[in-house]
């Protein structure tokens, strides 16, 4: 009797999860296959913007919101577009082929403020004469809002980075 009345409990618990994420979806604008071509275009901006440090940088800044947030393993926060831009001119850019993150299987789905996002990054060391090496693996979640110049980073949550890799191992 207890252990129905336990798997009845957890089934109704079950459900109505499932329900108010349900609703959650339902009270989320519908998003068009342009705002997903648009916010994937995010990604590939920020990947590229950061690894060339183009436009002094604000390539990189530019897909956030003026506001807009990164929380990262090594930096626990940096907010706004002069500290964004800031991040992409540091970046250590050993030659003009320089690559080094790399982003895939992209989620995206609708929320009340516009949309998330998961992304999966794979950031490579690559230096000439020396072999490549994958420097730290994770993901990214992301909240993405719909502004006057189209769809940018509100937030990006870096996760699962796990530890730096030791120099020289």
């Amino acid at each position: 009797m207890t252990r129905t009345l336990i798997v009845c409990t957890l089934g109704l618990s079950l459900l109505s999860a499932t329900g108010d994420a349900r609703q959650r979806r339902a009270t989320a604008a519908a998003l068009s296959p342009l705002d997903i071509i648009e916010i994937q275009q995010l990604a590939i901006r920020y990947s590229y913007g950061l690894d060339t440090g183009a436009d002094n940088g604000y390539l990189y800044a530019d897909v956030f919101t003026p506001d807009g947030e990164f929380v990262g393993r090594q930096v626990p926060l940096t907010q706004g577009r002069e500290a964004l831009a800031r991040v992409a001119r540091s970046v250590r850019k050993g030659n003009s082929q320089y690559v080094r993150h790399f982003i895939a299987n992209h989620i995206i789905e609708p929320a009340a403020e516009g949309a998330t996002g998961k992304v999966y990054l794979m950031v490579v060391d690559c230096e000439e004469g020396q072999p490549s090496s994958i420097y730290i693996g994770g993901h990214y979640e992301d909240v993405y809002v719909k502004t006057a110049e189209g769809w940018r980073i509100k937030k990006r949550d870096a996760r699962a980075m796990g530890p730096p890799r030791t120099p020289g191992l």
